[in-house]
């Protein structure tokens, strides 16, 4: 087999992209399942996506074809794909792999890919890798419309940077290595927080998808607060924020299979599970 190559077939390799995408079984959850919003969040991305794009070919055309995004603040990759024509993932899977992430910086030590469920090909790859899964996510979503008659609460505003240490506490107990530092709470995404007793005891990031939808990243209340509708309001809250800000239809969001009292609070406001998914996370030696 010949090695993965870089491609100036834009059109080609979009469409090779949103076909893929149009089911569970080979797509990659980082992107949706539209072509317009494919191609929308592909543009958005920190790198240029066609040039960190890397494909196989033959006479009849592509084989398979991955990307990649890097932060190297957080010294993370995320490998958009492998994608793959049907009966072709076993061969050009590892490869593709391989050839986008050897284009990332040395800062770059962690390689992720994700991808639902079904996406059986992509599982036992990274099982092959020796990569470590993530317990399976659930993503949610709504109508943006629904989202005006979610509660409100007293003590929501803003998060500012007086706020990072307190922030910063209950971010990294509640999602610890994730792909958000605290100081990027503040500078990539819109966050809240929530006080009482005059502290933060809460707090909701979120951000505006480049697909024009909402996404609510992550929100954690302390222990002793919970209980008290303080969830509720930051989820509201955030959510009419984004909704206003990007004049979007949906608010999007994920959350582990195992955290029951979340899962009911957003079934308690209207939230419908769309998918189910589960991340994968290692190095590459």
């Amino acid at each position: 087999m010949t090695e993965p190559t870089a491609t100036t077939d834009r059109a080609g390799l979009l469409a090779f992209i949103s076909a893929q995408q149009a089911s569970p079984s080979t797509a990659t959850t980082y992107l949706g399942d539209e072509p317009a919003g494919v191609e929308a969040e592909l543009e958005g991305l920190d790198q240029p996506w066609l040039e960190t794009a890397r494909v196989l070919t033959t006479d009849a055309g592509l084989r398979g074809a991955a990307l990649a995004e890097w932060d190297a603040e957080v010294g993370r990759a995320w490998v958009y794909g492998p994608w793959a024509a049907p009966g072709q993932f076993d061969a050009v899977g590892e490869p593709l792999l391989r050839a986008v992430a050897a284009q990332c910086p040395p800062e770059i030590s962690e390689f992720e890919v994700s991808g639902d469920v079904a996406n059986t090909s992509l599982a036992a790859l990274a099982e092959r890798l020796g990569w470590r899964p993530s317990k399976v996510n659930h993503a949610y979503e709504v109508a943006a419309v629904a989202v005006a008659h979610w509660p409100t609460v007293e003590g929501i505003r803003p998060a500012t940077d007086a706020d990072l240490p307190a922030l910063a506490t209950l971010h990294e107990a509640e999602f610890p290595k994730t792909y958000a530092t605290t100081a990027q709470l503040l500078t990539r995404h819109t966050t809240l927080e929530a006080e009482r007793d005059g502290r933060v005891v809460g707090y909701a990031a979120g951000q505006l998808q480049d697909d024009g939808s909402a996404y609510i990243d992550f929100m954690a209340v302390e222990d002793r607060y919970r209980g008290h509708g303080i969830a509720r309001g930051l989820l509201g809250e955030l959510a009419r924020n984004l909704v206003v800000e990007g004049h979007t239809t949906k608010v999007h969001l994920t959350v582990d299979d195992d955290r029951a009292p979340a899962i009911a609070l957003y079934e308690s406001l209207g939230m419908r599970r769309a998918i189910s998914l589960r991340g994968y996370w290692g190095s590459l030696s």
